[in-house]
């Protein structure tokens, strides 16, 4: 009888973690993006032949019960999208250590020959890439997105 309470107590212990574990989702989150000129003047539309500057926080919460000794390795990726065409991919690699924020940024360039119009900026932050991870893959923080538009 004792094995069966053994047994029916760890069952418990971890169906309160996967409960916690979808409570509190993702142990990253991203701030951003934010949209800048190349002097730092936060904005939203651009002309053909500037530079946006995408700047995002990732921070990793305190209080998230996922422990990893020594931090979370994570890949940040931000895109620039027109339609189903990727204009622009800034990317970086990096460890978070609880209640720290990472600030990463760069600079996409507006070719002259672009199309006019709405782009869309995503930000993606995994534990590395699909091909590298296997079956380990997972997102760490939730896709964050914003707009700009291309002007003449």
């Amino acid at each position: 009888m004792e094995y069966k309470y053994k047994y029916l107590m760890v069952a418990l212990l971890f169906s309160a973690v996967a409960a916690i574990a979808l409570a509190q989702g993702y142990p990253l989150t991203v701030e951003g993006p934010i949209t800048k000129d190349w002097q730092g003047v936060q904005r939203s539309t651009f002309a053909r032949g500037e530079v946006v500057v995408v700047e995002t926080n990732v921070t990793y919460a305190p209080g998230y019960y996922y422990y990893a000794p020594g931090g979370i390795s994570y890949l940040e990726i931000i895109t620039m999208w027109h339609g189903n065409s990727m204009l622009g991919l800034l990317l970086t690699r990096d460890t978070i250590t609880p209640g720290a924020v990472k600030t990463f940024g760069g600079g996409i360039g507006i070719r002259y020959t672009d199309p006019l119009g709405t782009y869309k900026v995503e930000v993606y932050v995994w534990n590395g890439f699909p091909s590298e991870m296997g079956a380990a893959w997972a997102p760490l923080a939730a896709i964050k997105t914003t707009t700009i538009t291309v002007t003449p």
